[in-house]
């Protein structure tokens, strides 16, 4: 365990700061071949309950660091870098169950069980699979705006992830010029896209380049998941996005039907599909209240 190599930004809105103010220390732990990395807050406190953020496709752990420690007192929180994104080693192929097992093997390593898991997109899919492939190490999932493909449900609509480039950047001004979110969507905290861009990109080869192994294979990355769904014992909550260009509320509802234990989707307002970027403080909120709804014991203060 080390200290986390973010420095501390000295600007941007009081919310952000006071987050910020609160720096993760940088963990790893061996996991089937792959290094993989996590961030973590207040482990120590081992009397607290364990939560866990996962990140979406091609995203890092870092697209957390605003919202993780909003819920630090309460929590020994983590955030993690699934296998082939962020700062994690790459692996030769890629699985559902694989990621899954990223997932399993970071609650074990930080002792976070049985943990409470809210996974973004890409993340919270897997999170599920790793609730029914690890039940004694998740006792609650919160799925932000996650495809969970359904053998009822029409083709997904998310459009394919760009090719990714493989020859570097020649200065990080030029690399960092061409993130964009995909999907594509407004955001008017253009200060949160910089700070997880600025994270998406290692100096390699003579330049810049995105962090993700560009062999990550392209989704769905897990066929039907009804039975799945069906069969988790665990309570789950659906958050959706309301301008969402990746999950329609009737997907949503759908997802949640199958769930034993569903509830949602709560809709956030004004939100598209990266919640955490456009709706930080609302998605914070809506944490807490399904935080204190009766499934997952702690208050949550602010940092």
């Amino acid at each position: 365990m080390q200290a986390s190599e973010a420095a501390a930004p000295s600007a941007g809105p009081d919310w952000y700061l006071r987050a910020m103010a609160r720096p993760a220390e940088s963990c790893w732990v061996m996991a089937d071949g792959a290094r993989l990395h996590y961030l973590a807050w207040g482990l120590e406190h081992t009397h607290k309950p364990g939560l866990l953020f996962v990140h979406g496709y091609r995203a890092h752990a870092r697209y957390w660091d605003f919202i993780a420690p909003y819920f630090a007192d309460a929590f020994r929180v983590v955030s993690m870098d699934l296998s082939g994104m962020g700062d994690s080693g790459h692996r030769a192929a890629y699985t559902a169950q694989g990621f899954a097992a990223d997932i399993g093997a970071v609650i074990e390593h930080a002792a976070l069980g049985p943990a409470v898991v809210v996974g973004h997109s890409f993340g919270g899919a897997r999170a599920l699979r790793a609730a029914a492939d690890f039940p004694d190490r998740i006792r609650h999932v919160v799925a932000v705006d996650s495809i969970c493909r359904l053998a009822d449900s029409p083709p997904s609509h998310a459009a394919p992830p760009r090719r990714p480039r493989l020859e570097p950047y020649p200065d990080f001004a030029s690399a960092r010029a061409r993130y964009r979110l995909t999907p594509p969507q407004p955001c008017d905290n253009a200060f949160l896209v910089d700070h997880v861009a600025r994270h998406a990109l290692r100096r390699q080869q003579g330049g810049w380049l995105w962090k993700f192994d560009p062999h990550l294979p392209p989704g769905p990355h897990e066929g039907d998941m009804s039975e799945l769904l069906a069969g988790l014992e665990i309570p789950v909550d659906y958050v959706r996005g309301e301008f969402s260009s990746v999950i329609r509320q009737e997907d949503a509802e759908r997802i949640v039907a199958h769930l034993r234990h569903g509830r949602g989707p709560v809709v956030v307002p004004q939100a598209h599909h990266y919640l955490m970027l456009d709706q930080p403080m609302a998605l914070i909120a809506v944490l807490r209240a399904l935080f204190q709804g009766g499934r997952t014991a702690g208050a949550t203060r602010p940092p």
